[in-house]
């Protein structure tokens, strides 16, 4: 089993763009635009999920094999977590 994604931030709040999401943290004033797939990465941040979940939920719905977008999952992931958009899961 993989690490933890963990949890949006409670201070996040997101405005949808057409097929896009813009996130906004209050406590932070930082925005980050989410292209489609970034958004349905977002999604599945519940606080439960670990990387692995994530990466096996997207390859299932887009049908491709997980190896071929875990990079690109977790480099998403990383920089929701290093910009404050995503925090440690709850205990």
């Amino acid at each position: 089993m993989s690490e933890p994604v963990g949890r949006q931030a409670p201070t996040v709040s997101g405005e949808e763009l057409g097929d896009d999401l813009s996130l906004f943290d209050s406590a932070s004033g930082k925005a980050v635009a989410l292209n489609g797939t970034a958004r349905d990465i977002w999604a599945l941040v519940d606080g439960k999920a670990s990387v692995d979940d994530v990466v096996a939920t997207l390859a299932q719905a887009y049908r491709v094999e997980p190896g071929a977008i875990e990079g690109d999952v977790r480099a998403a992931l990383e920089r929701l977590v290093s910009e404050g958009f995503i925090v440690p899961a709850a205990p």
